[in-house]
């Protein structure tokens, strides 16, 4: 892959196509009901961070658990093998009692639901302050123009930059109408005496790996030089890479699930874990840029994703060279902070039938002096069957303000594959199971805020939306760029 080749960013509940048959009970890593985009599972970052390599199991690497099982249901859903999103429920769960004891008891909810795992007593993932108590509201904001409580609202109501970030799910109307009525009635204190029934778990990551034979699950985490956990400075929005070998070695394996490690929430605010082409220097850390030459995502996490099962049959491809675990912390303690965050990754010796790769969509025409919008169009080479496009992954940089991708059918219909907001801070995938036929084509628009320049730096800019696909390398249009590129070079 060339020097162009940078940042990918996999990640988002995976669904079955309505047009040709799919293996069943695929796992939506955020408890998303299937087919919808709010199964999201990665929130992107630009540079990268140090990793370590263990096997589950032991010092054999032998896979841990049993199947893989459901991902607990979305804010107030269930668990299921496609658990699906809910409502808040009516009241706070006992456990929040003391820390919401001054807030009416449906606004306690709905803040415990939808804001506790970041804004909760101690603030977590980089969160700037708690929203636990009536007085946090009240606050003045930074500016000293407005409360927290104006924020809020402002946040909850923004289709740009969200809250909560994606890939958790918007407030539903009702959430939404409970908490800005209290806070645009001056947010008063009141007491909440009901110790009530458990809602929903925003923290619910898979717990389980894929067991069989043939399959080892492998920790690879942040470490210093030693093996010992990261040292996190007090360096604002630090950007840190973790490299290593690929652990399986020169075999050929296909990667079946990862779900996330996370030890220190004071600290870590997301990862990416890139499939480099290019070899390594193995258990090696250092600083990192916005770019990633010559390297592909894997998957990422963010605050609310849960993980990624593929379906049965179904097998990624990470048939790189090296990897690189790029960690993005905030740690705002005061002190070096110890972390041994990262990713569980399981892959299989049994290779499965069916491969799927990461492909390129987008452009890199893009000269943009005042922003507007950049178009590139994949017209494949490849496509003599059907294609599976399972999951797709917006990426711009700073000036990036929404992608959407088309599919123009070969009898003349349109479709959407994507239509999304973006934001540079919280990248996320969607769940888009969508089959391609022979003839069909795909325009890719991204519209930018400002200035917009092709190039690798943050400071430029991208257009690519990343899709995973199968059969491997069908949505290829012969680019000499890189490997399954589709952006017409």
């Amino acid at each position: 892959m060339s020097r162009l080749s940078v940042l990918l960013l996999l990640a988002g509940s995976i669904g079955c196509g309505s047009s040709s048959p799919e293996p069943a009970n695929p796992v939506h890593p955020n408890g998303g009901s299937k087919g919808t985009a709010s199964g999201g599972s990665a929130a992107g970052g630009t540079t990268g961070g140090g990793a370590g390599v263990t096997s589950s199991g032991g010092s054999d690497g032998t896979a841990t658990g049993g199947a893989a099982a459901g991902a607990a249901g979305g804010t107030g859903g269930t668990a299921g093998t496609n658990g699906s999103t809910g409502g808040s429920g009516a009241t706070p769960s006992s456990s929040a009692s003391a820390a919401y004891s001054d807030i009416p008891c449906n606004v306690a909810a709905v803040l415990q639901n939808n804001c506790a795992s970041c804004h909760g007593a101690t603030p977590a993932f980089g969160a700037p302050m708690s929203l636990t108590r009536a007085a946090d509201f009240t606050k003045k904001a930074k500016d000293g123009t407005h409360t927290i409580g104006q924020a809020v609202i402002t946040r909850i109501n923004d289709d740009q930059t969200p809250m909560p970030q994606p890939p958790n799910a918007r407030l539903n109307a009702a959430d939404n109408s409970t908490l800005a009525t209290w806070i645009q009635a001056g947010a008063k204190a009141e007491s909440c005496s009901t110790s009530a029934a458990t809602t929903g778990a925003p923290d619910a990551v898979l717990t389980t790996d894929p067991s069989g034979p043939g399959i080892t699950c492998y920790d690879i985490k942040a470490r210093d030089s030693s093996g010992n956990k990261f040292s996190v400075p007090t360096t604002p929005d630090l950007y840190h890479l973790f490299y290593y070998a690929p652990p399986w070695g020169t075999t050929k394996v296909h990667m079946i699930s990862w779900r996330p490690i996370i030890d220190n929430k004071a600290v870590i605010h997301h990862w990416l874990f890139y499939n480099s082409d290019a070899a390594v220097a193995d258990k090696t850390d250092a600083d990192g840029g916005g770019a990633h030459p010559n390297a592909q995502l894997t998957c990422g996490w963010a605050p609310g994703g849960r993980g990624f099962v593929l379906p049965d049959g179904i097998g990624q491809d990470v048939s790189g060279a090296g990897f690189v675990l790029e960690t993005h912390y905030n740690n705002t303690t005061g002190a070096p902070s110890p972390d041994s965050s990262g990713v569980r990754v399981c892959v299989t010796t049994n290779l499965r039938p069916k491969e799927a790769g990461i492909h390129w969509l987008g452009t890199e025409l893009i000269l943009l002096p005042a922003g507007g919008d950049a178009v590139g169009t994949c017209t494949p080479t490849a496509v003599t069957g059907p294609v599976n496009i399972l999951a797709a992954t917006p990426h711009m940089h700073l000036q990036g303000r929404r992608m959407k991708t088309i599919i123009n059918r070969k009898d003349g219909t349109k479709e959407t594959l994507l239509d999304k907001p973006f934001d540079f801070n919280t990248q996320i995938g969607y769940d888009t199971p969508t089959v391609i036929m022979p003839g069909d084509t795909l325009t890719t628009t991204c519209t930018y805020g400002g200035a917009a320049i092709y190039g690798e730096g943050t400071k430029n800019e991208m257009c690519y939306n990343f899709v995973l696909a199968y059969p491997n390398g069908a949505l290829s249009s012969g680019s000499f760029l890189r490997k399954n590129g589709c952006t017409g070079l």
